[in-house]
Formats: C-alpha cells, structure tokens, sequence
C-alpha cells in the first residue's frame, strides 16, 4: 500500500465514520442500558430475597430458659422459660441436664437425670416460671438446656436450641427483690419496735 492509498482509506473509514456516528452512538447506548437493565434485575431479585427472609425471621418465635432469682424467698431460683421471638410459640419442650432438685434435702426426686417440661403455647414476651430450686443446691453447677419448639400447632416442623448456662447468671441474692413472706417479716419486726 502506498502512502496515497493509505491516506485515501483513512479519509474513506472517518467519513464512513462520522456519516454513520448517530446509529453507532444509539447501539452503543442501547448496549450499555442493556446491560444496566441485566444489573438492575439482578439486585432487584437479590433485594426482593432477602427483604422476604428478613420478613420471615421478625415473625419468629424465639424460647429459651433459664434460672433467674425467684420472689418466694432470697436465695430461691426460678426455671423460667421465655418466649422472645415476634410470635407464638407452640409445643414446647425443655428438657434441662442435670435434674434441678425438688426434695429439700437438695436432690431430684426419683432417678431422674433431667428436668423435662412441656407446653402447648407460649405467647411473644411472655414468661412462664417452671420449677423453684434454692440457690445453694443448684449455684455451682452447670445446666444443659435443650429447647424446641414449633411455629405452628401440631408442626413436624420444629426449631432447636440447645446451650449451657450457670445459675448465677439469672441470681442477685435477694439485693434487688424481697419475697412477700420476708417483707412480712421485716413489717413484724418494725411494729414491734414501735412504741405503744
């Protein structure tokens, strides 16, 4: 090719060029909001999924258990089961290991080797207290809580939790709450203080 007829395609390709600028400008904008489309699709779903589990998870049922100061008495511990979730629980099951104990010489009746409590229903924030303990026989040791429940009555579907937990975790002693009978007590006391 000579230097002519090279000068000559070059004049020929940027006329064709600029001749043809306005159709090749529109495919080009119709590749790029193609392509924008395919993206914006693509994010839409991805949102679309996870505002839909995110919905599904709020309206759960969430249980659990554990051993909190009781108002009976000062050293008295309450098993308490709770429902925190955003819905209903149903057929519940606990089952705690090792047995909490019943008999006032501080241990479980019979053999058992855990404490097992059922329920049909337990509504959002509320609580249901099981079984009392007194602090001493229970405050050094750790419990195995297996809880499960399901979302609808009758459900083969059921949701688990299972974790341990000490009973000084849920204990104050008796510093922030007083049971009825020793508030009587103390009364008592103070009227016969009292002068005549």
């Amino acid at each position: 090719m000579t230097k002519d007829q090279l000068w000559e395609y070059a004049l020929t390709t940027g006329a064709w060029i600029w001749a043809n600028s306005l159709p090749l400008a529109q495919v080009l904008a119709a590749l790029v909001t193609a392509v924008a489309t395919i993206a914006l699709w693509r994010v839409t779903r991805v949102l679309a999924v996870e505002t839909t589990t995110l919905a599904k998870m709020t309206a759960q049922p969430f249980v659990v258990c554990w051993l909190e100061s009781s108002t009976a008495s000062a050293i008295a511990l309450n098993l308490t089961l709770r429902n925190t979730g955003n819905a209903t629980a149903f057929d519940i099951k606990v089952r705690l290991t090792p047995a909490l104990a019943d008999k006032p010489d501080g241990t479980p009746s019979g053999e058992d080797k855990e404490t097992a409590f059922d329920t049909s229903l337990l509504p959002p924030g509320q609580m249901l207290s099981i079984q009392g303990a007194m602090g001493p026989q229970a405050h050094d040791k750790v419990f195995m809580a297996k809880v499960s429940w399901s979302s609808y009555p009758g459900s083969s579907e059921r949701e688990t939790l299972e974790y341990t937990f000490e009973p000084k975790d849920g204990f104050r002693g008796g510093f922030n709450s007083k049971g009825i009978h020793d508030v009587a007590q103390e009364l008592e006391k103070i009227r016969k203080q009292l002068p005549k």
